[in-house]
């Protein structure tokens, strides 16, 4: 990886750590995770209309953004239901460290990308520690092995699903930002998938949650909208820097500010194995930020 990357990653991925603990903060962090991104937009609106205007995507690049308006319209509801049954620090590394373990082997078969030995030993770290995290829920290794018991964890069972779609949309992004502006790029992946989580999300509340979501908690919106836009904004910039079966896996140094975060700021218990697992997939990811 690049200079440039490494530290466009590390900003990221502190930035969205710290969007991660609002929303599990929250009363109702499925309509907290919504209205983040719908108010990430807006704030970004004034230079993606002068990016439209000035520097439109090409035709190709408008297929590369309904596919991950489509791809983060799954992200915005596993994500928001992950956070409604599980801690923090079981969600944040299951979700992060299963996707971005993804991203190199799709990297490498669809991509053509290569990984050297020592990005694929530090690949194999943040794999070991998301299982190793994934089992510090009440079902132990049964929930990786054992598909009911999986089904009976929703925490984790929605963290899989985040991490199976961030693997999808990361390797599709990957190729979008070489026809789009990245700002650009953010701000329709944003609003279009505030917008078309609402069906979902309408089965589960009603106006008065959202309304009063909106009235309580605009302001934790606004900064979390932000945090959002930023943190990936800047991952977007750095896939076109460095090949992106490296960014997503070093992406996963976020972890372990998550973990912290869940244990200083939420006062959750952090478990040996939590934090065993979060050792090994910070370990893994400097590895992969070293590999040739």
């Amino acid at each position: 990886m690049t200079g440039l990357a490494i530290v466009l990653v590390v900003i990221s991925a502190f930035a969205h750590a710290s969007w991660n603990l609002m929303v599990r903060r929250s009363g109702k962090p499925e309509l907290t995770n919504w209205m983040m991104a719908g108010a990430g937009a807006l704030l970004a609106s004034p230079i993606a209309i002068y990016l439209w205007i000035t520097d439109p995507p090409d035709p190709v690049g408008w297929w590369f953004i309904a596919g991950t308006i489509n791809l983060h319209i799954a992200y915005f509801f596993t994500l928001g239901r992950a956070y409604k049954y599980g801690d923090l620090s079981v969600v944040y590394p299951v979700a992060r460290g299963l996707g971005l373990a993804l991203i190199p082997i799709i990297g490498v078969t669809v991509l053509a990308e290569s990984v050297s030995l020592l990005g694929a030993l530090g690949i194999a770290a943040i794999f070991i520690g998301v299982v190793t995290v994934g089992s510090s829920s009440g079902g132990g290794l049964r929930v990786f092995l054992n598909f009911r018991s999986l089904l009976a964890d929703k925490g984790v069972l929605f963290g899989v699903m985040t991490g199976l779609v961030i693997a999808a949309y990361s390797t599709l992004d990957k190729r979008g930002v070489d026809h789009v502006q990245p700002i650009f790029y953010m701000f329709m992946l944003q609003i279009g998938g505030a917008i078309g989580v609402l069906p979902f999300l309408k089965q589960s509340y009603s106006r008065q949650e959202f309304a009063q979501e909106i009235r309580l908690n605009w302001r934790l919106g606004l900064l979390g909208g932000a945090l959002q836009f930023v943190a990936y904004t800047l991952v977007l910039s750095a896939f076109r820097l460095s090949p992106v079966s490296y960014v997503g896996p070093f992406r996963e140094i976020g972890i372990v500010f998550g973990v912290a975060m869940a244990a200083l700021v939420l006062k959750e218990s952090v478990t040996r194995n939590r934090a065993i697992g979060a050792a090994a997939i910070g370990a893994g990811a400097v590895l992969v930020a070293l590999a040739p």
